[in-house]
């Protein structure tokens, strides 16, 4: 119910105050992404648009509002809703997008919106920033409003992967920590018994929203995380190669053909954590020091961070990245800045720790609460990379 948390418009006349003489709407706006999810069926796919206009209709939202973008991303297929004040619709209240009706007075559904996977305060009233994300769901909400149909959110993945090798997703469900009361809110808890598929694969995740696909096909893969009663997930496009055939970046060797895979590479093998490209030297990676799964309490958090790695050959290089995730809010380690910065749920980068085939890493401070992810990625000389595997190149773990 798409009101200023069933957005009121009449408050977007104090939202257009912020725009003081207009020219505020010339001024290029954030680039921001637009999904809407019917009761079964996805209406409009993820769809990106760029703001950088006064809301065109006569919802006086401002031009950098969530209510722009969603007429900019459904004007984009061709498609109408009803900005929830055209003539027809009962006062306030949005209930026709892309031709699916949801009225709370009638039948007690209606649309629920999401920024960032946080239950929004108001299309009108929230306004957006670069890569932010909407998603609209079409909701039976519960008592005080509260959602039911709650978001699902897969990430884990690297953006290429050798194909024939394991990749471990986390599945997690935005929940509400305080039953849907307040606005802004929306935690990421791990979610059992979700379907993980597309391209061939799929998977159902354990009781620790964990679920492991392997890709068999070369190209674009894209995985969809479904659970009856929730919210299907935004896709995850990951790239699949067979070493180095040309796709995600590889470059092919001259005079080659590159052929679908069916499998894992012939021109080398790896073991716990590595999948080598190039001769046929046996790699052996180990994150070191930390237990996979455990919950370390605040005296006992880990400061130092510790891998190795085995080889019959030269390692050229060995990288780490580390992601935090505490009160629904996502950062990573930069190793540059030597601290945590905000960043994108199952998104951030690898900083080098080493060159050769050790590492120990000292963190500034002990680590703070939150769920963490630990990954340890290295090459050796022979153009041997890794594969992520949970409990040697991937440790997650707790501290409370």
């Amino acid at each position: 119910m798409l009101s200023s948390r069933r957005i009121h418009l009449a408050l977007g006349a104090v939202c257009l105050s912020l725009l003081g003489s207009g020219a505020a709407s010339a001024l290029a706006g954030p680039t921001v992404t637009v999904r809407v999810e019917g009761e079964s069926t996805t209406l409009l796919p993820l769809t990106t648009v760029t703001l950088g206009k006064l809301d065109p209709y006569a919802t006086n939202c401002p031009y950098n509002s969530a209510n722009a973008a969603i007429n900019l991303a459904v004007e984009s297929v061709g498609g109408t809703w009803d900005h929830g004040n055209e003539k027809g619709s009962k006062g306030d209240f949005t209930e026709t997008i892309l031709g699916e009706t949801h009225d709370y007075e009638v039948d007690g559904t209606t649309w629920d919106v999401w920024i960032n996977d946080k239950w929004a305060f108001g299309i009108c009233t929230d306004l957006l920033s670069e890569g932010d994300e909407v998603l609209l769901v079409a909701d039976h909400l519960g008592p005080e409003y509260a959602p039911t149909r709650l978001p699902l959110v897969i990430s884990g993945a690297p953006a290429s992967v050798q194909a024939g090798t394991p990749i471990t997703l986390d599945v997690d469900k935005i929940t509400l920590p305080h039953g849907g009361e307040n606005e802004g809110e929306g935690e990421p808890e791990p979610e059992d018994g979700v379907t993980v598929s597309g391209g061939g694969v799929s998977a159902t995740t354990n009781a620790a929203g964990m679920a492991t696909v392997t890709p068999s096909q070369t190209g674009q893969l894209t995985l969809l995380a479904t659970k009856s009663g929730d919210a299907p997930s935004a896709p995850l496009v990951i790239c699949v190669h067979n070493g180095n055939d040309g796709n995600c970046g590889t470059t092919a060797p001259a005079g080659t053909t590159t052929a679908p895979t069916s499998g894992t590479s012939s021109t080398g093998t790896g073991v716990a954590g590595f999948q080598s490209t190039k001769g046929a030297v046996a790699l052996e990676a180990q994150l070191t020091g930390l237990l996979e799964d455990h919950v370390y309490g605040e005296r006992q958090a880990p400061r130092v961070l510790a891998g190795s790695v085995t080889s019959g050959g030269p390692i050229s290089s060995l990288s780490i990245e580390l992601h935090r995730r505490y009160q629904g809010r996502c950062s990573e380690y930069d190793g540059l800045r030597e601290r945590f910065v905000p960043a994108r749920c199952g998104r951030g980068k690898f900083f080098k720790v080493s060159n050769n085939g050790v590492f120990s890493y000292l963190l500034p401070a002990a680590l703070g609460p939150g769920r963490y992810v630990l990954d340890l990625e290295a090459a050796d000389v022979g153009g041997g990379h890794t594969k992520l595997a949970r409990g040697s190149t991937r440790i997650v773990f707790y501290v409370r």
